[in-house]
């Protein structure tokens, strides 16, 4: 009898058990339940194990926030968990307070590119963040950015109604770009300004040339840059032998507005005018390990007087060539002080298509002058009043920065 009592108890706690466990999942799967379509539970989100040597921090307010959205977000059942995933991504560069550091997604990415191309649809300028302020670093020539009057270290405060202060860079550029014909609005500010003021430009399929080449009279020759994008390193060889085969005695190189581009594309450059071997610039990592780019030649403009044209415009790999030629040769820059843009940034290509852009080092001219921020102050003060950035015909009576740079030569 004892035993029978003993069976009919066991038999009773399986079933209280049993029973426990189905109303737990019942209850749970009616609390939680909504949560199936929403984004996958933590442990299935970290799909891969965190980089080695992480400074201490402590993650958990990441996962408590990401806990609280689950919970309480009134729109929760229309989340994804790809775009929250990129949104706390592009929060954590952010974060690092470098306005040359981006996550880029696929389509800021394809834009990137098309850009470095040399060719797209917008309004045609150059612009980078400095501080919160998002900034015209040059309107390139021709360009509906330069018909309007846009100038170098404008400030664009608004575009189509949009504050700017919290864009990046490409959420700008996609916002100023689009297609053909259409039309956008700016609100621009420079000091000369009494106010802000509101320019409409109409988009218009920009193509950027890379080179221009002439002789200005029967001894000087003139030879201006207008970026070191895709088509360049081509362009400037064919006009630089037409050039040089009309045996100019003196030079002008003329890199005014002229935004940068490729790292390569300038060292290759600046060897046609120094001597082989020479020190293009320095560039210094976080670690401040050095590397340092030689010039390789040919050298062909090496030995020809020269004086160097620049102004607010120009930036980059322009600050490079331009502070290695005066360091090495000597060379004098007249016009206006430099943009100071003097940082590599590397493209970090990502799964499914996303880059990261990440300010990887620093540069430095071959005699250690930080280019970043300072920018490169002119041997010879010279101010336009008028914007003679176009590709049209020379204008040396306007142009007083060209003008001064013939009298320099003359002398």
């Amino acid at each position: 009898m004892g035993q029978k009592i003993k069976k009919a108890l066991l038999v009773l706690l399986i079933v209280l058990l049993n029973g426990g466990i189905f109303l737990s999942g019942f209850y749970n799967g009616v609390k939680w339940g909504w949560q199936a379509n929403l984004p996958s539970p933590f442990e299935k989100i970290i799909h891969r194990e965190k980089p080695p040597d992480l400074p201490p921090g402590d993650m958990s307010i990441f996962w408590d926030t990401w806990k609280v959205i689950l919970d309480k977000y009134v729109d929760r059942q229309h989340l994804d968990s790809q775009t929250l995933i990129e949104g706390a991504t592009k929060g954590l560069v952010r974060s690092l307070q470098d306005p040359y550091s981006e996550f880029l997604d696929s389509q800021q990415a394809q834009d990137l590119s098309q850009e470095l191309s040399g060719e797209f649809s917008g309004v045609g300028m150059e612009i980078e963040k400095k501080g919160n302020f998002l900034i015209v670093v040059t309107p390139l020539p021709g360009t509906p950015a330069a018909k309007a009057g846009l100038r170098p270290n404008d400030k664009i405060l608004e575009i189509d109604g949009q504050p700017t202060s919290d864009l990046s860079t490409l959420e700008a550029a996609k916002l100023i770009r689009g297609p053909e014909g259409t039309e956008v609005q700016l609100l621009i500010y420079r000091n000369s300004l009494d106010k802000p003021k509101l320019i409409t430009l109409k988009r218009e399929k920009i193509v950027i040339p890379s080179v221009r080449c002439q002789m200005l009279d029967d001894k000087i020759g003139y030879l201006r840059i207008y970026n070191f994008n895709q088509p360049l390193l081509e362009e400037f060889y064919q006009k630089s032998l037409k050039l040089l085969a009309q045996k100019p005695q003196k030079l002008i190189l003329d890199l005014r507005n002229n935004p940068g581009g490729y790292l390569e594309y300038v060292v290759n450059v600046s060897g046609w005018f120094l001597n082989k071997g020479d020190i293009v610039l320095r560039e210094k990592t976080a670690n401040n390990e050095e590397k340092i780019y030689r010039a390789q030649g040919p050298g062909l403009f090496k030995d020809i007087p020269t004086v160097i044209l620049v102004n607010q415009g120009t930036a980059s790999a322009a600050e490079i060539l331009a502070g290695a030629l005066r360091d090495n040769r000597g060379l004098k820059l007249i016009g206006e002080k430099t943009f100071g843009k003097g940082s590599v940034q590397e493209l970090v290509h990502l799964k499914d298509g996303n880059v990261l852009k990440i300010t990887i080092a620093r540069w430095f001219t071959p005699q250690n002058v930080l280019i970043e921020k300072n920018g490169l102050e002119p041997d010879i003060k010279v101010k336009n009043e008028d914007d003679i950035s176009g590709y049209g015909e020379l204008n040396i009576e306007k142009d007083k920065q060209l003008l001064r740079a013939m009298q320099e030569l003359n002398n």
